[in-house]
């Protein structure tokens, strides 16, 4: 019983400290490069949140860690072009496409070390999003070109 306890009380503890944190995102701010190269924990952060909970209609959560991921990629020094294959894959699903740019930063910031081509990480992109939708309880709805890469 105390192991239940327990439980459900470290779980509520971890999503309120989780909740806390991406409010303060809300409010942080890109003033300087510096407050970019500052903030690349939290990207991972969000990105990791992104990859890791199911997509839910009107969720906070995930349009504050959006959000957050989209104005830190508007003004690092990292460069990110999104290719036609990309909105293609997307098909104008709003949900993966937001992801997929989420995505980009987790594998640019995990290869810092690396000059990695626009194909290297769109690839690894890819590969990152097929195995988000391969996951029933995500939410995911791949598209037509997802779903044939999840066959393969």
């Amino acid at each position: 019983m105390k192991l239940i306890y327990t439980l459900t009380l470290f779980v509520l503890v971890s999503t309120q400290s989780f909740a806390q944190n991406f409010k303060e995102l809300v409010t942080y701010s890109f003033a300087t490069p510096e407050d970019y190269v500052k903030a690349e924990p939290k990207v991972l952060e969000a990105v990791n949140y992104l990859y890791t909970t199911p997509i839910v209609k009107d969720d906070l959560n995930r349009m504050i860690a959006n959000q957050f991921i989209f104005k830190w990629m508007e003004g690092t020094e990292y460069t990110f072009n999104v290719s036609v294959e990309t909105t293609e894959l997307t098909d104008g699903n709003t949900d993966l496409f937001g992801m997929f740019l989420a995505g980009m930063s987790k594998v640019v910031l995990t290869h810092k070390d690396q000059s990695l081509t626009d194909t290297e990480i769109n690839e690894q992109v890819t590969q990152m999003i097929v195995t988000y939708c391969k996951v029933p309880s995500n939410n995911a709805k791949p598209t037509k070109k997802i779903k044939k890469l999840m066959k393969g």
